[in-house]
């Protein structure tokens, strides 16, 4: 959002009036010691596919058998937590923490970490259909509110905060985490932090994010506060992801993800085996649950063409059918992810082009 600067002192007056964010994750605010609201890990209806059931399914597991279609919820049923990290090694102190963790399913853990990143400006309650689905896959999936404002760009300390979320879960004995196999998801500048904690945190083994914005963000800044990752990926030596778009690569008001610091300078650095995901007719905002709630601060981007819930949908197909590529090293799902499935579901209908290295 490198175009806003100008904009900065009505911005910040304008965000204290915008609405607050609704989530699809339904939780009980905790004190010290978390509370949990249990869930069912019910059919979604997310991605574009015909798919009605988590029982549909096109890949084949190692032994032969059907694998679970990522474009709905899976086959865990799972619960969900509210907590505080009271202080980050590293990092901030006071951290809310938002998991959906599985409670029952094909096996009884330890689960795989994965922490999702929040964007500039942006609610954590946004992302918490990533979460519900991450979850109803057998992971251990949060989000950590860190700092995160148009005054406050501080990406060391965000991706100390973000690995707290693997340590948080390691602590945590009901979510039953593996903390030594965890994954970075996370949008925007979210989706940069994920990718810069990736590179000092040894226990993250995979990492996908959405629409990454590299830079210092709108009010610019200089290191060590700002980190440029993209250089970084060269010596990031994971499987990584991308899904992104390009219609704000360019200002119409203003761009939002410009094209000089978007998801393909990423991607153009990673190292194999890498995936790159356009999401056509998408904005900046397209990859939040649900747009219509997020206020003031969506409105600023470039207006997108295709459906939120479309957009939206196929980001949590791909980001569960990677990590189950990539963290559970079932290759089935590569017909999720570049395969037959996936050029059906979304290169032949328009709804994205798929790249791979």
């Amino acid at each position: 959002m490198k175009h806003l600067a100008p904009l900065v002192p009505a911005l910040a007056g304008l965000l204290a009036l915008a609405p607050g964010c609704g989530g699809t994750g339904t939780s009980v605010t905790s004190g010290g010691g978390g509370a949990t609201s249990a869930r069912s890990g019910s059919a979604g209806t997310g991605g574009s596919g015909p798919v009605t059931s988590s029982s549909s399914s096109t890949g084949s597991s190692s032994s032969g058998g059907p694998v679970p279609d990522p474009n709905v919820d899976g086959p865990y049923q799972y619960a969900e937590i509210d907590d505080t990290i009271a202080q980050a090694a590293g990092g901030d102190a006071n951290l809310p923490v938002h998991c959906a963790y599985p409670t029952s399913g094909p096996s009884a853990g330890p689960y795989p970490v994965v922490v999702v990143g929040h964007g500039l400006e942006l609610p954590v309650t946004e992302y918490v259909g990533y979460l519900q689905r991450l979850a109803s896959f057998g992971y251990v999936a949060l989000t950590v509110d860190f700092p995160a404002t148009i005054f406050s760009v501080d990406n060391p300390t965000q991706a100390k905060d973000m690995s707290a979320g693997i340590d948080w879960a390691q602590g945590k004995a009901e979510v039953h985490a593996d903390a030594s196999t965890a994954g970075m998801t996370g949008h925007s500048l979210g989706g940069k932090v994920a990718l810069l904690a990736a590179t000092q945190d040894a226990r993250v083994k995979a990492a996908i994010v959405l629409d990454p914005v590299d830079g210092g963000g709108p009010t610019g800044c200089n290191a060590p506060m700002c980190v440029n990752v993209a250089p970084l990926m060269p010596g990031l030596h994971i499987p990584t992801g991308f899904v992104g778009e390009t219609t704000d690569s360019v200002a119409a008001f203003m761009a939002c993800a410009p094209a000089a610091q978007n998801y393909t300078t990423f991607y153009a650095q990673t190292n194999t085996p890498s995936l790159e995901v356009t999401a056509i007719g998408a904005d900046h905002m397209s990859f939040l649950d649900d747009v219509a709630t997020c206020g003031l601060v969506c409105s600023f981007c470039n207006p997108a063409t295709a459906p939120n819930t479309q957009v939206n949908g196929m980001a949590r197909a791909f980001v569960a059918a990677f990590y189950e590529r990539w963290i559970r090293g079932n290759a089935a799902y590569d017909t999720y992810l570049t395969g037959a499935t996936a050029q059906v579901r979304y290169v032949t209908t328009g709804e994205a082009t798929i790249t791979s290295k």
